[in-house]
């Protein structure tokens, strides 16, 4: 199965999960940035608001590929702003796969999975799967054993 990963990373984080499942499944990286970046405070409150804010050119027609794996942080509980705009930016994306990796500070409450999987199911994508790495996750190391695991979806 030839799969995008598309990954926004503010602190690096997100994007460390997201390198060791590229690794292992031998995928395509998109990297979703903000054209401008702003203080935290107004990223989470327009993460809340379900904003969009303009990204920089990235990989967003999924004619080549069988899967799509969005990682993103969670802010507010819901998906960033530069993430809800490549959802809107996405092509070709009709019967295609859709697996969602999201990290966070937190204990893993958040509705930034159900947010990214209504808008694509919307776009008639078929959702595989989900991988919540947790701020514990994050301090024990658990997340690359998660990361290992949640590779086996992405194996023919």
């Amino acid at each position: 199965m030839k799969t995008l990963i598309a990954c926004y990373s503010y602190t690096g984080n997100t994007m460390v999960v997201a390198e060791r499942i590229k690794k292992n499944i031998n995928a395509d990286l998109t990297v979703i940035q903000p054209i401008k970046d702003r203080w935290y405070m107004i990223k989470a409150i327009h993460a809340y608001l379900e904003k969009k804010w303009p990204i920089k050119d990235c990989i967003t027609d999924l004619t080549e590929y069988d899967c799509l794996l969005l990682c993103c942080p969670v802010w507010a509980g819901r998906v960033p702003p530069g993430v809800n705009q490549f959802l809107s930016q996405l092509e070709n994306v009709k019967g295609k796969k859709l697996a969602i990796l999201v990290t966070m500070g937190g204990d893993g409450k958040q509705g930034a999975t159900e947010q990214i999987k209504i808008a694509l199911d919307v776009q008639g994508m078929e959702f595989v799967e989900k991988l919540i790495i947790t701020g514990k996750d994050q301090k024990s190391g658990e997340w690359a054993a998660k990361a290992e695991e949640f590779s086996q979806y992405f194996m023919e």
